[in-house]
């Protein structure tokens, strides 16, 4: 796969490379990882609002029939 990026984020990631000592793909590998970590957890974290709000709406219909 090839990734293209902007000439700020080429920079960054030659310093970065320069300062950790890495190469260069070392860097993008472990920046997409991190970042595809983080999102997971936001896409959890969103299923998991969508499953509370679900049982919230049932409980809520369940209230106002027992009325």
């Amino acid at each position: 796969m090839q990734i293209e990026t902007t000439r700020d984020t080429d920079k960054k990631i030659k310093e970065a490379s320069k300062v950790l000592g890495l190469e260069e793909e070392d860097i993008i590998e472990r920046a997409i990882t991190l970042y595809l970590d983080n999102i997971q957890k936001y896409v959890e974290l969103k299923r998991e609002l969508k499953d509370w709000d679900a049982l919230s709406d049932e409980a809520f219909m369940n209230f106002e029939r027992s009325l």
